[in-house]
């Protein structure tokens, strides 16, 4: 079956949860073209050179350094998205006139279908959550308007025990019906190796919060105890030293999957395939969200709610006491195996 699986571009977390299901494919015998953009395609250009791929735009989403500029930036500028998205959808078309797909798989790219063909999507977020209750509301009907062309809904999520909360549970104006709750996605495995760092601090995300949030951390990480080691997410590959902390700009996919079973605590942000990730992996973490960006803020405060993991603002992080805190928190299990969602979505597809 020749199957056009799109990505979207919006950091490289979609791509990284995508890399199984799309390993699973072709492990079937089926022929995969990817669609994605920026830094998502070229992750997967890597990933897969023997794999054609397309680049083709899909939000054209510029993050603010204030927190506060990003929901009224993302009001201002829903003409555009919505353009683009329409435009992407026309290109992608005629792709699929040339390519003549049998089947679509699309994560979190409204653009990427064809109404007579069957086409799903990948997504975790169908309510937005922002702080009036009526946006929120407002968003679950765009999403109801925006999935009606996807046969299904297919959510990297428990239905029970759930770690998206509201954002992917009790959706209103989508048939309950075409929701399929699968479980979670993650490139990365439990390796069941010795935890012997006591502190990752990962830094990541879209600029220019990222540059802030790293100034911050490496004003700060001095005072921590122990065995420490800061990962940048810049790709010069730099390594700098002192007498117990190793600062990374980059590391490769094995080298990070390792350091991250190892780590005692995790501090990140707290994008929802991180999230996956921790799960998968195990162990425990203090969130940071992208300021801005209420899907990370809400997950973080969710995950403290349940006492999982710990939460603090990018404003006011006192490192030491958030890690000290975070440790009283249940933290991640690990252990899942994610050959169980894998089958799951086979069995929503095929």
């Amino acid at each position: 079956m020749k199957i056009a699986f799109g990505v979207c571009s919006l950091g490289i977390g979609h791509a990284t949860r995508s890399i199984p299901v799309i390993r699973g494919l072709l492990k079937e015998g089926h022929n995969v073209v990817l669609i994605s953009y920026g830094p998502a395609y070229s992750l997967l250009k890597k990933e897969f050179p023997y794999l054609r791929i397309y680049s083709l735009k899909d939000y054209p989403i510029r993050y603010t350094e204030k927190a506060y500029q990003f929901i009224p930036y993302l009001f201002a500028n829903s003409h555009k998205i919505i353009k683009t998205l329409l435009d992407s959808h026309r290109k992608f078309l005629l792709m699929d006139s040339k390519e003549n797909f049998d089947m679509i798989i699309s994560d979190s790219r409204y653009d990427i279908f064809v109404r007579n063909k069957p086409s799903y999507l990948i997504i975790h977020q169908l309510r937005i959550m922002l702080k009036l209750a009526i946006l929120r509301g407002g968003t679950m009907f765009y999403n109801s308007y925006m999935t009606k062309y996807f046969r299904k809904i297919i959510v990297p999520d428990f239905e029970e025990n759930n770690l998206s909360g509201e954002m992917s549970h009790n959706i209103r104006f989508v048939d309950k019906k075409r929701i399929k709750y699968v479980g979670v996605l993650s490139s990365f495995k439990s390796l069941g190796i010795p935890r012997d760092v006591d502190v990752l601090i990962s830094i990541s995300g879209p600029e220019p919060q990222r540059s802030i949030f790293e100034r911050i951390i490496l004003k700060k990480v001095k005072n921590l105890k122990g065995k420490v080691v800061v990962t940048l997410g810049k790709p010069d590959n730099e390594i700098r030293k002192d007498d117990k902390i190793k600062i990374y700009s980059y590391l490769p996919f094995e080298e990070r999957e390792k350091l991250m079973n190892r780590a005692k605590i995790i501090v990140s942000r707290s994008g929802y395939s991180t999230i996956m990730d921790l799960y998968v992996i195990g162990g425990k973490a203090v969130f940071v969200p992208t300021p801005g960006q209420p899907e990370q803020i809400y997950l973080a405060k969710y995950l403290e709610s349940k006492s999982v993991a710990g939460y603090e603002t990018q404003e006011k992080l006192n490192i030491v006491n958030s890690i000290a805190k975070a440790r009283k928190y249940r933290g991640f299990r690990g252990g899942y195996d994610v050959e169980e969602t894998i089958k799951n979505i086979w069995s929503v597809i095929f």
